[in-house]
């Protein structure tokens, strides 16, 4: 396991302490709870847990969305470069 330096001012660490009591937690155990509980589990590449499965199970979402070509089909063209 390991260990983690946290520095805080003494407000937030006076009510992490006493929402750790609270809870019947030590305050490592509390904000390890915390940490857990806030941010999403992630696979080997970083991604969160079930991102993928989740896209794909809304794919259907964004069948009406314009193509890239639709997007920039009334773009003035950019002016060319001045040479140097």
């Amino acid at each position: 396991m390991s260990q983690v330096t946290i520095y805080m001012d003494d407000d937030a660490i006076a009510r992490a302490k006493a929402s750790a009591a609270v809870a019947k937690l030590s305050l490592s155990a509390w904000i390890s709870k915390l940490v857990k509980e806030q941010t999403p589990e992630v696979d080997a590449n970083g991604y969160p847990v079930e991102f993928f499965e989740e896209i794909s199970a809304n794919a259907d979402l964004w069948k009406d969305f314009p193509l890239a070509e639709e997007l920039r089909a009334n773009e003035v063209p950019d002016l060319a470069r001045e040479s140097w």
